[in-house]
């Protein structure tokens, strides 16, 4: 398609610098393609130039004409999924489309919900329209669940396995999402709790996954170390990975077992902070990061609360559970809702210092 547009034409041997001010004057119609000959450069603008431009242009150009022309319009990536298939979905199905989704290393995960499910493979490769380094686009199936935290997966757009490397904070991460447990929106949270730790302090990773708030506190603090569990073999067969990838070997310790037997499991009992990033579990195994704590530390714990409940009660909640234990809360230093599961569900972090 063609499109009228003011232009200016000047020869080939001045066209860097005549961009170069046209650019800084920001006139350069850039939904426009440029038109070129042997000789000559013809650069679509969005308006007319002052008179002052068109000087600056000729004293270094030597001549330059300006006129409207006609161009043929560049090629744009939809900005959106609406922009990217509302030629292809019936008007009415859009506002079902998702709001966000994912993306980890070169794979885009999505959740639909059932009126646009039908049209499932139009929206996996819309994503990868809109990033076009997206190398697979699948669809999470029901919700994160068994002890192992694993979901299975529908392939919508693109091809191969579903293992991936993501960065995150200068942190590499391998990992196949069809056998671990990976959320990065939780990346600022992790950030959150790795400024906090001190030197020379023992971290407790309850449930590490493949390690991104270990391996994230290990790189921040060098003088920490950090015990990481995980329950699941593949998980803590990337943990390993993902150590040795990070230069991290002896200041990561992996452990594959039950984050609830590990005060009996050799992890002796005077971690300085322990990490419970098992919200759906947590009342279960608060008991053990109290042993695992010395004299007094720091827990960061994960629940999930309904969004009619307030976090004042679950911090209550939450103290209860530690005075039962026999262990004293000093103070909550944070309580926060960091997320949001579900129309009706949300996340809650929150930091107990212990004595």
């Amino acid at each position: 398609m063609l499109k009228e547009a003011p232009a200016v034409k000047v020869p080939l041997q001045a066209a860097q610098t005549v961009l170069s001010i046209l650019r800084r004057a920001e006139l350069i119609d850039t939904e426009l393609k440029l038109g070129r000959t042997d000789k000559i450069l013809t650069i679509p603008l969005k308006q007319i130039p002052s008179n002052q431009i068109i000087s600056h242009i000729r004293k270094f150009s030597g001549s330059a004409t300006v006129k409207k022309l006609r161009f043929a319009e560049t090629a744009r990536r939809p900005r959106n999924l609406v922009e990217a298939v509302k030629s292809q979905i019936p008007s009415n199905l859009l506002e079902y489309l998702p709001r966000s989704y994912d993306i980890i290393g070169d794979i885009a995960t999505v959740e639909l919900v059932p009126p646009i499910r039908p049209f499932a493979m139009i929206v996996g490769k819309a994503i990868q329209e809109i990033n076009p380094h997206v190398r697979l686009v699948v669809r999470k199936l029901g919700i994160v669940s068994g002890i192992y935290r694993t979901r299975n997966l529908e392939i919508l757009a693109g091809s191969g396995r579903t293992e991936t490397e993501h960065r995150e904070y200068s942190c590499r991460y391998v990992l196949d999402l069809s056998t671990v447990f990976f959320n990065p929106r939780l990346s600022s949270e992790r950030m959150r709790v790795a400024k906090q730790v001190g030197v020379d302090e023992n971290v407790v990773d309850m449930f590490a996954g493949v390690g991104p708030f270990s391996i994230l506190i290990a790189k921040m603090h060098s003088n920490s170390r950090v015990y990481a569990c995980d329950i699941n073999p593949a998980a803590v067969k990337y943990l390993r990975d993902n150590i040795i990838l990070n230069h991290l070997v002896n200041r990561v310790i992996p452990i594959l077992g039950d984050a609830g037997k590990l005060p009996q499991e050799g992890v002796e009992s005077r971690a300085n902070r322990v990490i419970m990033n098992l919200p759906s579990k947590a009342e279960d195994y608060l008991p053990a990061a109290l042993n695992l704590l010395g004299s007094e530390g720091t827990i960061h714990y994960y629940t999930f609360g309904w969004k009619n409940e307030s976090v004042h009660d679950i911090k209550t909640r939450v103290q209860n559970l530690i005075h039962e234990a026999g262990r004293v809360v000093r103070i909550f230093s944070f309580a926060e809702v960091i997320r949001e599961i579900s129309p009706r569900m949300v996340q809650i972090a929150i930091d107990v210092q212990i004595q």
